[in-house]
């Protein structure tokens, strides 16, 4: 990660907090059953994830994505990439 590239856990967080309402969240929540996510949700939360890390989340990779602590791993992979 450069100086300047925001950190993937604490960008992931604020993400979700502001896509879903939220002002905490914590690794373990689950997206869909604990903070009541839906597809659409998921999709603004990854592109707006892809815009600050310059990254490209596939179809396949965020249907794997379970938990906000799923979420910060996935990011931090393709940032390291």
């Amino acid at each position: 990660m450069s100086a300047g590239a925001p950190d993937p856990a604490a960008s992931v967080r604020l993400a979700v907090e502001l896509q879903l309402g939220r002002e905490t969240v914590s690794l373990d929540d689950r997206l869909a059953e604990d903070l009541d996510a839906d597809s659409f949700d998921l999709m603004n939360i990854a592109a707006v994830l892809e815009e600050d890390h310059g990254i490209f989340i596939t179809e396949e990779a965020a249907g794997a994505v379970r938990t906000v602590g799923d979420l910060v791993a996935l990011v931090t992979s393709l940032v390291g990439s």
